[in-house]
């Protein structure tokens, strides 16, 4: 695995010992507290350009993969707003037939995400797998993974479901920085609870952090877009450094 330029995960952190051992109490045999999952999130939001960030440009310079992605998945989500799921993944698969939802996300996955080849983009790149199993559970068939995807856009909102991919995208970090060497101290079982449990922390805190705010008009792909997406990454990792206690 290579190692980005522009963000190097947590590890190389000035704070790393403390960052680490905040990650290694939580998992308390497997039974995280609410209190231990908060201070792990507000750890690793801080490290990657929180409220001690002198500047959100800081902050976006080391998240650009991230970023990038996320304005992607903006671009399709608006796209489903106007023309409907199966007319926006046509767009973004230039008419090639697409015949299950596997295979529609896997789509959406490669069209979002650049390739894995540096840490910060292996990260975007599981969040953005992360988020759409997370929405498109149980769907077989691409008309229900459409259906799916209205369910979430109806229900969170398209800002709310940004704001979990970029809870994911911490989660990954988490994980590659953190995953090997839990198992190696404290155990798989123990080790695979904690992250499921963390993957539930950040959905459930995702639902106190939407704004509802109206993007159908935003042009992702432009300046603007890109000021909007580095704005709501900040005030998401914020939210989540300020969650500790």
């Amino acid at each position: 695995m290579g190692t980005s330029k522009s963000y190097g995960g947590l590890r190389g952190n000035p704070r790393w010992s403390s960052m680490s051992r905040t990650v290694s109490l939580a998992v308390n045999n497997g039974s995280p507290t609410q209190q231990s999952l908060a201070k792990v999130m507000s750890r690793a939001a801080e490290f990657m350009g929180g409220l001690n960030m002198e500047s959100s440009g800081n902050s976006a310079r080391r998240m650009h993969a991230g970023i990038r992605t996320a304005q992607q998945l903006g671009s399709f989500l608006i796209g489903i707003q106007r023309v409907g799921f199966g007319a926006s993944l046509n767009n973004i698969n230039g008419g090639i037939e697409i015949n299950d939802a596997n295979q529609a996300i896997n789509v959406i996955i490669e069209k979002c995400a650049a390739n894995a080849g540096v840490l910060d983009e292996v990260a975007a790149k599981a969040a953005m797998r992360r988020l759409l199993e997370e929405i498109g559970a149980d769907a077989n068939t691409i008309e229900e993974l459409g259906e799916k995807f209205d369910e979430a856009l109806d229900g969170y909102g398209m800002e709310e479901l940004l704001i979990m991919y970029i809870g994911f995208y911490i989660f990954e970090h988490l994980c590659t920085d953190f995953y090997e060497k839990l198992i190696k101290t404290k155990g798989q079982r123990e080790t695979d609870s904690f992250y499921s449990e963390l993957k539930d922390y950040i959905v459930e805190k995702t639902k106190t952090m939407s704004r509802q705010r109206d993007l159908k008009a935003v042009d992702w792909q432009s300046a603007n877009g890109k000021a909007i997406m580095q704005e709501i990454f900040q005030s998401t990792l914020n939210e989540f450094e300020n969650y500790e206690g």
